[in-house]
């Protein structure tokens, strides 16, 4: 079983992420630490509680995390742009409103409350105690990993693996040049990527080569419980938000970016394109800001990443529909 940290800025393909993780028995889910980036860190907080709750654990501690970067919004330069539609969470498809990432999602609330320590104290009070090394899966800003590491690289020495959903190769959403994760706090990317843990990196490039269609969509429905159908309904509303403001090169398809990273973890056959690489992240107040580098000269650095640059979208649909019914994920 895979011991696990969740550092999520819980919209609705972070909840999904979590549910499945959640449910999922090769996956022991130690804390979730939240962040800013698809909402405010106090909504993400409520949402992180919300989707553990909906898969059948509010014992799980939350553990707050970082309200904005590090030092990104000093700049007014480069603070964040209005968000392209897309992103923004709703969108009128035919006169409907459908909801990508609403600012709290419709689950339930739990009677839980989250932890008082703040998520970037529990990463060193948890990683300097530990005598099990753990993996880390981060789907959103890298701000309180960023924090964390700065105060104590040593750090990365009790973390087996890093997961991350960020960046693009080919692909990039937030501006022409970068992912949204990187983008919202690049100088807390850049020292994730080079703190020497394993990494692997689930880009923009590879969520997009996954992405749902309408049949996985009503595979899903037809589950019947609370994460089946939050993730059926996730599917539709983005596959109809991404047909009008981002079209895909499969039409009618829907990334849920960051259920890759979990189901990567209960089957790692779903990722079909995985390369040793070289990679950076752009600080700067120009248009690569947030941008992620990688290195393709013949005689370019060690390589600290392994890349993920495609993925199975069948697969990827296997893995999420056995886990949600109780049958515990393809290993195949």
């Amino acid at each position: 079983m895979r011991k696990i940290i969740m550092d999520v800025d819980t919209g609705t393909d972070d909840a999904i992420a979590i549910m499945a993780a959640v449910m999922a028995p090769q996956i022991e889910v130690a804390a979730l630490c939240t962040v800013h980036g698809n909402t405010s860190v106090s909504n993400t907080t409520k949402n992180t509680l919300r989707a553990a709750f909906a898969a059948g654990r509010e014992d799980i501690p939350v553990y707050p995390g970082a309200a904005g970067p590090m030092v990104k919004d000093l700049s007014e330069v480069r603070r964040i742009p209005v968000p392209e539609p897309v992103l923004g969470g709703t969108a009128e498809v035919d006169g409907v409103t459908v909801s990508m990432n609403p600012d709290l999602l419709p689950l339930p609330d739990p009677s839980c409350a989250p932890q008082a320590t703040p998520a970037p104290l529990y990463y060193l009070e948890f990683l300097r105690t530990t005598t099990e090394k753990v993996t880390i899966v981060a789907t959103g800003a890298l701000t309180n990993l960023g924090l964390a590491l700065s105060l104590d690289p040593m750090l990365a020495e009790k973390i087996e693996e890093l997961v991350i959903m960020g960046g693009g190769v080919k692909k990039s959403n937030i501006t022409a040049s970068a992912e949204a994760n990187f983008y919202k706090d690049p100088e807390a990317a850049a020292i994730v990527l080079q703190c020497g843990a394993p990494i692997t990196l689930c880009t923009l490039d590879a969520t997009h080569s996954c992405a749902l269609t309408e049949s996985h969509e009503r595979r899903l429905r037809a589950i019947g419980n609370t994460a089946a159908v939050f993730t059926a309904n996730d599917v539709r509303a983005r596959r109809e938000s991404y047909a009008r403001f981002q079209p895909l090169e499969r039409a009618g398809t829907a990334p849920i970016h960051d259920a890759l990273c979990i189901a990567y973890l209960i089957d790692p056959t779903v990722l079909t394109c995985v390369e040793d690489a070289a990679c950076m992240v752009e600080c700067s107040e120009g248009i690569g800001d947030g941008r992620l580098q990688v290195d393709t000269r013949s005689f370019h650095a060690a390589p600290n990443v392994r890349l993920v640059t495609q993925a199975d979208p069948d697969k990827m649909c296997d893995i999420l529909a056995e886990v949600f019914s109780g049958r515990g994920g393809v290993t195949g």
